[in-house]
């Protein structure tokens, strides 16, 4: 062999031994280091609520679905938020359009306070689903009792968006957590 091809395979054998070495390098501190779950193309990463408390008030807390909240906009004491969001699902074929309700983030129950002293109702995974009113209840102060939205609260049960709308009768029942196979229909 001439002696510029030894030196022109012996540069490409180290070049090809360097790439190999500089590959390898991730691999070696990744075999000691927990294994991390890595979405697919397929599936996103979870968008969960963020629960720890925080005196930061620009800390954001994802509700899912694109929706988040800064921490300091919650009413005092909440760690996490929810908020129903009323969405519409168009006709297809000779199915009409139809709204329906769901609950994004987590309603808490932060207990009894002035205007909220009734009944946190829960399914049989100890999630909130609804509230029985109390006398002088009223929803905005159910919505903050619940780390919820009251104004979505008032506008998915049609009993007003303002604070001093509508004043909850006793045993009258506020939906939290709508039935997503349960249409919901504008108020009149």
């Amino acid at each position: 062999m001439k002696h510029p091809a030894v030196i022109a395979y012996t540069v490409a054998g180290l070049g090809v031994a360097a790439l190999v070495a500089l590959a390898a390098a991730p691999l070696v501190g990744a075999a000691t280091a927990a294994p991390r779950a890595q979405p697919t193309a397929g599936t996103a990463p979870a968008a969960t609520p963020d629960p720890t408390p925080t005196s930061d008030p620009d800390r954001v807390i994802w509700l899912g679905d694109g929706i988040s909240v800064k921490a300091g906009d919650l009413p005092s004491g909440c760690t996490t938020y929810s908020k129903i969001e009323i969405f519409r699902v168009d006709a297809h074929g000779s199915v009409p359009s139809a709204e329906y309700g769901r609950l994004i983030g987590t309603a808490q129950d932060r207990g009894a306070s002035q205007g909220a002293t009734g009944t946190v109702n829960r399914d049989a995974a100890g999630d909130i689903v609804s509230y029985t009113a109390a006398p002088g209840d009223d929803p905005w102060s159910v919505g903050d009792r619940l780390c919820t939205n009251p104004l979505m609260v008032g506008r998915y049960n049609h009993i007003g968006t303002d604070r001093g709308d509508h004043a909850l009768q006793p045993g009258e029942t506020v939906v939290i957590r709508p039935d997503m196979n349960v249409e919901w229909a504008p108020g009149a």
